[in-house]
């Protein structure tokens, strides 16, 4: 190729280069909309003088400069494609040329438009000020959820044209959800996120998420999956949507004032009746979670059976802090007064105790189908939200491997630590043997593999409690354990996310207490049934009575918990 012919194509290419950025800069989607807009406006013209206007009238970046909203300054080049928002002849147009609907006290002008709708309001391409990228935190809102926005001017009480945001506030309660968590002004929950200013920190699209599927953006939330209607997921979000920090009316000053006055409040003092443990009980919305007489959220224990399997005292000390006894609960520690605890436990264990059916079928229908499941899988409806998981019935290793009055005892007394309550005034000895050799022969069709061999144990712990060993031992914790019991030995190590049931929370006092030296020992030889825990039969001997020994450690129960095999 001469040279001649190489500049002459690189002429075109130039030529070519700059003619599409010219055509570009020059075929904007705004100037489309305004040239539309001037256009539909000349045929609407009621004189001649107002068509002379329209003709006289080039296309231009309509901007809106709004500095009446605090420290905020914002700007808004909305108009410049929405060109009728103000012109009452385009009340029939289509959008982005279409009159505004009537906002009183609101002129565009004055307030612009992303105040209300968010958005992007600086931006002239389309998808950009929409906030079409799905990692917006603005995008455009459209009804109901733009009722978020008028919070920001219009806080508590909510105007009569903010219904979804004063539908939401309520449901916020009914859903038990402040127990849980704080919004500034609202609640004062300590077991999940604070939420008071959710709604500057994430989209409309993840917050609808992580209340329909909770542990899509927190693997390990305790958060449990509530079965509302979309009517009801919509208005929360409007609500949480509407969490700012600080609305557009509050200065910082009076900000810090309230939010100290607020949290300096004591919780209002109760009389101790059951009559007013009846009405505490409705105004928390326990049964947003539990059953109670014909109300059922399917999330937690039914609290019919409270008076049978619990006393006031330990009520009481449950509502106080739900995880002095249950150190995985999800139950959340409300904001009440101990007056108001001690009518709660007054009502709930004042209740008439049910009659338990004589039949094992109809006794676990009773009292086990809620946690265990109807099937015996473990997967009964408030089965998600109790840790550790309740047993599955349906693995017939288990039968073969638990000791029969080890279970019996379960049944009769208990399991401390966890969610399994005691049934000894439901059933008596004869009663538990029956039922559990009932659950025996009742979940799995599959034929019964041979028993185990017996498992060599010996008579007690070899290896004296030493602090210099057990500490020593952390390195073998860290490279054994850690995976699925974590660092701390909470049960929260990288993999329990993908496991179920979760790894022990092995800093459960309550649990280990109860559990011999001998116990731990097995379990870490042997491994558990059922779950993700492996034999380590594959360690030294002396190392895995060391890890017996740093579980004592973890659980703060020390050397005196251990003992001679039971």
């Amino acid at each position: 190729m001469s040279i001649r012919t190489a500049l002459f194509v690189s002429s075109l290419a130039l030529t070519a280069v700059v003619a599409g950025v010219i055509y570009a800069a020059t075929d904007e989607g705004w100037r489309h909309h305004q040239s539309g807009y001037y256009d539909q406006a000349l045929g609407r013209a009621s004189s001649q003088t107002v068509k002379d206007a329209i003709r006289a009238t080039g296309l231009e970046i309509k901007q809106d400069r709004l500095a009446g909203f605090g420290s905020e300054t914002r700007i808004d080049r909305c108009r410049t494609c929405h060109m009728a928002v103000d012109d009452p002849s385009f009340a029939d147009g289509k959008e982005p040329l279409r009159t505004h609907p009537p906002t009183k006290g609101h002129a565009s002008n004055e307030f612009g438009c992303t105040i209300c709708h968010e958005g992007r309001g600086r931006a002239l391409d389309k998808a950009e000020a929409h906030g079409d990228d799905p990692h917006c935190l603005d995008p455009v809102a459209v009804s109901p959820y733009i009722e978020a926005s008028c919070a920001r001017c219009h806080p508590e009480p909510y105007l009569d044209e903010m219904p979804h945001v004063r539908r939401g506030r309520r449901l916020f309660e009914q859903y038990a959800c402040v127990g849980c968590h704080t919004v500034r002004g609202v609640s004062r929950g300590t077991l999940g996120p604070d939420l008071s200013d959710v709604g500057s920190r994430w989209p409309i699209a993840y917050l609808r998420e992580s209340i329909l599927v909770p542990t899509a953006n927190a693997p390990l939330t305790q958060m449990p999956k509530f079965a509302m209607p979309d009517e009801d997921v919509v208005d929360l979000v409007v609500f949480l949507k509407s969490r700012r920090g600080r609305t557009l009316v509050e200065d910082p000053i009076t900000l810090r004032t309230r939010t100290r006055e607020w949290k300096e409040q004591r919780p209002p003092e109760s009389a101790e009746t059951v009559e007013a443990g009846a009405e505490a009980v409705r105004r928390r919305a326990c049964v947003a979670c539990h059953k109670l007489g014909d109300e059922d959220g399917g999330l937690a224990p039914d609290l019919s059976l409270v008076g049978a399997i619990r006393d006031a005292a330990y009520v009481d000390r449950h509502l106080g802090d739900p995880r002095r006894d249950t150190p995985d609960s999800n139950m959340p520690s409300f904001w009440i007064a101990p007056s108001e605890r001690r009518a709660i436990a007054a009502f709930l264990t004042a209740r008439p105790v049910p009659t338990v059916p004589a039949e094992p079928e109809a006794q676990y229908k009773a009292l086990c189908v809620r946690c265990h499941g109807e099937k015996g899988d473990g997967e009964g409806p408030a089965a998600h939200n109790l840790v550790p998981r309740p047993r599955q019935f349906t693995n017939s290793r288990f039968f073969d491997w638990i000791a029969p009055d080890r279970a019996w005892k379960a049944i009769r007394e208990g399991v401390p630590g966890t969610a399994m309550p005691a049934f000894g005034k439901f059933l008596d000895d004869a009663q538990a043997k029956a039922l559990f050799e009932w659950l025996k022969t009742r979940f799995h069709d599959e034929t019964r593999p041979v028993p185990p061999a017996a498992r060599k144990l010996p008579e007690r712990n070899p290896v004296a409690w030493s602090e210099a060993r057990v500490e020593a031992t952390r390195a073998v914790f860290r490279q054994r354990c850690y995976g699925c019991h974590g660092l701390l030995g909470d049960g929260k190590g990288p993999n329990a996310p993908d496991m179920l049931p979760r790894p022990r929370n092995l800093t459960n006092t309550a649990y280990f207490a109860r559990v011999d030296d001998l116990r731990i020992f097995e379990s870490i030889t042997y491994g558990v049934v059922g779950t993700g825990m492996p034999s380590w039969d594959f360690l030294p001997e002396d190392q895995r009575w060391d890890l017996v020994n740093f579980v004592r450690a973890l659980s703060r129960t020390g050397a005196a918990a251990g003992g001679s095999k039971k």
